[in-house]
Order: structure tokens, then sequence, then C-alpha cells
């Protein structure tokens, strides 16, 4: 569990889920550029360097980082849980390639 003002660490294009009661939860981006998305939430949020996104409402929330990045998260229940995801870190790059690919086949 991850729950203070201790900035940590994300690489590039690594993930981690925050589970639980997230709502109240803050996720402040303290260097670099992370990519939020929510359950039962329609947008998508980056956020930057000095940023934060506060989380208004219940549902499992990933947090990817675009660039090396350092996080904190704080606020919130007590019962939230924040798993990495190691095995998904490569999605989001997968898919930059599939976009550079058509990008390149429809030039």
């Amino acid at each position: 569990m991850i729950k203070s003002e201790e900035p940590h660490r994300l690489c590039r294009d690594e993930l981690i889920r925050l589970d639980g009661d997230v709502a109240g939860t803050v996720v402040s981006c303290r260097k670099g550029v992370l990519w939020l998305t929510q359950t039962g939430n329609p947008g998508d949020h980056l956020i930057r360097e000095g940023e934060a996104f506060s989380i208004d409402r219940p549902g499992a929330v990933l947090v990817s980082a675009l660039e090396e990045s350092l996080y904190t998260v704080s606020g919130g229940k007590r019962n939230l849980l924040v798993t990495a995801w190691p095995f998904l870190s490569a999605i989001p790059r997968m898919a930059r390639l599939f976009e550079a690919a058509k990008r390149s086949l429809l030039a």
C-alpha cells in the first residue's frame, strides 16, 4: 500500500492500479507526465509536473508514466490498495508503435 507525501517513481510506460475506496484520493505529479484513467469516467487525464488530480468517484484508477515520473498519493480513505502491473507496462508502448505504424501507412 502506498499512501503518503513521499514521492514514488514510475518509469516510462510503467503502470499502477489504485483500488479500493479511491474517492477523495489525490494523485500529484512531482516530475514527468502521468496518464490517468478510471472505471466509469469517460475521460482520461494527463497531469504534468506540479499538477494534481483529485479522484471524485469510486472505481479503479490506472496511472501510467509517459516519461520517467515521480508521484504522490494522498487523502482519501485508508483502504486504498496500490498495485504495480509490470506485465501491462508494454501496452502504452505498443499502442504508440501501432499509431506510428498506422500514420506511416496512411502517409
